[in-house]
């Protein structure tokens, strides 16, 4: 009888443990993410080659050989100064040429002008006219009174027709003559322009103050238009520029300082964002953003890879978690927030996705610990068990 009841007793402790290991085993188990300030997740970085400000190839405007390089690769110049000087010879006999032919029209042009406000051409011929008009008027009032025959009459008329007639081809071509010589002027001078381009393009200025960085040519070589002759940079300054994700883009403004590290020489500088493009590239989907290096950085720099983060420590009061925490349903977006072993469904407010993260404007602070992935479905206030926290 004993053994009967000591065996009853053993096989209901069998049983209270089997039963609750069973209801632990109901427990949810969840995977629980923290959210994280914007902050935290904006140590981005982005890869970007370091530029001079501007830079130019120079190639000569004319054609002949090199007769002087008076620079060197590397030395530093002004706008303006001379590169090299291509044989000019032949422009400089046809610059003469070209300044005699437009100083012969100037000439020209002058005295026809004089003529034209001292009336020089047209003068005799209105004196002439007047005196025909005057000696017709009287013959024509001596030829009412039957004084004269018609014969005399018509005379003293043919002779002041024919005084008008050579007025007004005195007239015509005094302006005819002042046209044309100003003309002529007119076309000398665009001739003498054309040809001192040529005569000035044989000397190869610098558009832009900076360093020289190539040479390609040497005294006796020759050049044309198609030929590279040399590099220039604006040193003065230094860019870089980076390329940036549509979804990033406007985490990023002008004016806001970034960090530029070089990781090959082991120096970082700082740089402020300069520009950012208007629209993405069509093909890629990026934007072009420049960062404009301080003027402290070293010539030296040029050429290298530079990463760029981000330095404005500006609070975000923005958090993100990863986008598969949240849901939705009739009444909105939402998550299931970890508090006290038990889940509480919390609405929130969307932002911005930035990779697999989504900006969480309204809802949550840094630090709350939010559903990831569940054993079993969730609803407000289940008990849950938290596996891992990522």
């Amino acid at each position: 009888m004993r053994k009967l009841i000591t065996g009853f007793m053993a096989t209901a402790m069998l049983v209270g443990l089997l039963t609750g290991c069973a209801g632990e085993s109901k427990q949810t188990e969840v995977t629980v993410a923290v959210a994280k300030s914007g902050k935290d997740l904006s140590t981005m970085v982005w890869q970007g080659t370091v530029e001079a400000l501007s830079g130019v190839d120079v190639m000569p405007n004319s054609n002949g050989k090199i007769l002087e390089i008076p620079v060197n690769q590397g030395d530093h110049i002004n706008a303006g100064d001379v590169l090299f000087q291509v044989d000019n010879q032949d422009a400089k006999l046809q610059l003469e040429q070209a300044k005699a032919g437009f100083q012969a029209a100037e000439a020209a042009f002058k005295n026809a002008e004089k003529a034209s406000k001292q009336n020089t051409s047209v003068k005799p011929a209105e004196i002439a006219f007047n005196t025909a008009r005057d000696n017709f008027s009287r013959m024509e009032a001596l030829y009412s009174g039957g004084a004269i025959s018609q014969a005399e009459y018509e005379g003293a008329k043919a002779q002041m027709d024919s005084a008008s007639v050579q007025l007004q081809a005195a007239r015509n071509g005094q302006t005819g003559n002042y046209e044309v010589t100003k003309a002529q002027m007119d076309s000398a001078k665009a001739a003498l322009d054309i040809v001192q381009k040529k005569y000035d393009d044989c000397t190869v200025t610098s558009p832009i103050s900076g360093m020289i960085t190539n040479v390609y040519v040497e005294v006796g070589q020759m050049v044309s238009p198609q030929v590279k002759a040399m590099s220039v940079i604006d040193d003065s300054g230094k860019k870089v520029k980076i390329q940036v994700a549509d979804m990033d883009i406007d985490q990023l403004k002008t004016g806001m300082p970034m960090n530029v590290s070089l990781q090959s020489l082991g120096e970082s500088c700082q740089g402020t964002i300069s520009e950012i493009s208007a629209v993405s590239n069509a093909s890629t989907g990026m934007f072009t953003v420049t960062v404009q290096l301080e003027e402290a950085s070293k010539a030296s720099y040029i050429g290298m890879t530079a990463d760029l983060r981000v330095s404005d420590n500006t609070e975000n009061t923005s958090v993100y978690i990863p986008a598969k925490c949240i849901q939705s349903d009739d009444s909105g977006s939402f998550v299931y927030k970890v508090t006290n072993g038990s889940v509480v469904k919390t609405a929130v407010t969307e932002g911005k996705k930035k990779n697999a993260y989504y900006e969480v404007s309204q809802g949550l602070s840094e630090g709350d610990e939010v559903v990831m992935q569940s054993s079993s479905t969730l609803e407000d206030g289940k008990k849950v068990h938290v596996l891992t926290v990522k």
